[in-house]
C-alpha cells in the first residue's frame, strides 16, 4: 500500500500545488519567523463547511422528512433521525509564528500545517413506517488528514483571510443496513431484496479560499473545491460484487471512481456579537450505484447532489460546548450506504451541530 500512496496521483498533485503556492504567495512568511509546534490542540485550518456531508463532526437532525427508500415495508415519506458523531482529532501541528489560542487560524503572512485523525459515525433511522423504527443505515469513517493554511497579507487588500489545502492520503468508509430493516425487507420481498456490502478505501484532495470582506465585525466566506477517489478500484470498487444476501448472489462491479465537489459558505458575526447567521452549500457529482448493469465496463449514471444548510451559530471559542442550529435541505443521490442506487432523494429538517 505504501508504494501506491507515494506514487499515486494525489501526492504528485499535492507536491505541485504546494510548490506553486510557495512561488505565488512568496517564501517570506515561510522563513521569516521561528517555527512553533503544538499537539492535541484544535486550530481552524480548513474546517469543514456546515453542509459537507459525512464530515467528522457532531450533527443531530432530530426532526426530518425524507423520501421513501427501496424495499421499505411501508412505502411513502418518512419522519427520520439523521445523526453524525465525530471529530477531526488534532495530533500535531506547526506554524511559523505564535500558534494562537484554540481554534485560531494562522496570522497574516504565516503558514500552518496539521496532522489529524478524522473519525466519524453516522446513523439514519426511520421513525414512522415500521413499528420497530428500523435503522436504515450506519456508516463508519476513519483515516488520516493533512491540512495546510496560509494567512493572506493585509497589504494585499485582505483582512483575516486565508487559503488552504486538505489532503486525505487514505481513509476507510464502511456502511451497513440495519438488522430490523433487513428482516422486514426479506420477509416482504424475499430474494428480490439484495443486501450489498458498500465498503471501500478512498483518498481526497481539496483547496480552499476563505476571504473576510469586513474590517468591522466578521463576514467570512469559504469557497472550496476538490474530489474524492476510490483508492483501489482495480479491486472491489465502491462495493463488493458478492452479495451478503441472498448468499451466492452477485452484482455488477462499480466502474466510476471519482466524485468531484464544490462548497460555498457565508458566516456573519456583527461587531460586538459572539454569534450570527450562516448559509452553507455543498454540491457534488455523486455516482448512482447501478448493481445490475450489462457489464462492469458500462459507467454508472450520476446526479449533482445538493445539500443546503442555514442557521445560527457561535464563533468557535474556548468553551467546550458550542451548539449551532440549522435548517437543512438535501436533493440528489441517497447518501446512505447501499441506497446510493436511489436518485432524486429528498430530505429536509431541523437540527443542531455541536463543537467540543
Amino acid at each position: 500500500m505504501s508504494a501506491f500512496v507515494w506514487k499515486s496521483l494525489p501526492v504528485k498533485l499535492s507536491r505541485r500545488v504546494v510548490t506553486f503556492s510557495l512561488i505565488v504567495l512568496g517564501a517570506e512568511g515561510f522563513t521569516n519567523a521561528q517555527w512553533a509546534s503544538w499537539h492535541f490542540e484544535p486550530h481552524s485550518y480548513y474546517d469543514p463547511v456546515s453542509a459537507e456531508p459525512r464530515a467528522a463532526e457532531t450533527k443531530i437532525m432530530f426532526f426530518g422528512r425524507a423520501s421513501s427508500v427501496p424495499f421499505a415495508v411501508n412505502p411513502g415519506q418518512s419522519f427520520i433521525w439523521d445523526i453524525s458523531v465525530g471529530a477531526e482529532i488534532p495530533v500535531l501541528g506547526f506554524t511559523n509564528g505564535d500558534p494562537g489560542t484554540r481554534w485560531a487560524p494562522v496570522a497574516s503572512g504565516r503558514w500552518g500545517f496539521s496532522l489529524s485523525i478524522p473519525v466519524s459515525f453516522h446513523l439514519n433511522e426511520d421513525l414512522s413506517k415500521d413499528p420497530s423504527a428500523p435503522v436504515l443505515d450506519t456508516d463508519y469513517r476513519f483515516g488520516g488528514m493533512l491540512k495546510a493554511q496560509y494567512g493572506l497579507h493585509d497589504r494585499w487588500g485582505f483582512h483575516d483571510s486565508h487559503v488552504g489545502l486538505r489532503y486525505v492520503p487514505i481513509s476507510h468508509e464502511s456502511t451497513h443496513l440495519g438488522d430490523e430493516f433487513t428482516l422486514g425487507a426479506t420477509k416482504k420481498y424475499g430474494n428480490a431484496f439484495e443486501r450489498v456490502n458498500v465498503s471501500y478505501q478512498y483518498w481526497e484532495l481539496g483547496g480552499s479560499f476563505e476571504p473576510n470582506f469586513l474590517r468591522t465585525g466578521n463576514f467570512h466566506m469559504m469557497f472550496r473545491g476538490g474530489l474524492i477517489r476510490e483508492a483501489f478500484h482495480s479491486g472491489i470498487g465502491w462495493y463488493d460484487t458478492e452479495l451478503l444476501q441472498p448468499v451466492g448472489g452477485s452484482v455488477t462491479a462499480s466502474h466510476r471512481n471519482i466524485e468531484p465537489y464544490m462548497d460555498v459558505e457565508a458566516f456573519w458575526v456583527p461587531k460586538g456579537w459572539k454569534a450570527g447567521p450562516f448559509l452553507s452549500f455543498d454540491d457534488r457529482d455523486r455516482t448512482i450505484y447501478t448493481y445490475h448493469r450489462a457489464s462492469a465496463a458500462v459507467p454508472e449514471p450520476t446526479e449533482w447532489s445538493v445539500n443546503i444548510m442555514a442557521g445560527w451559530r457561535e464563533e468557535k471559542n474556548d468553551r467546550r460546548f458550542q451548539p449551532s442550529y440549522f435548517l437543512r435541505y438535501y436533493h440528489g443521490v441517497n447518501p446512505a450506504g447501499q441506497f446510493r442506487d436511489q436518485p432524486n432523494y429528498q430530505l429536509y429538517g431541523i437540527g443542531l451541530t455541536v463543537h467540543f
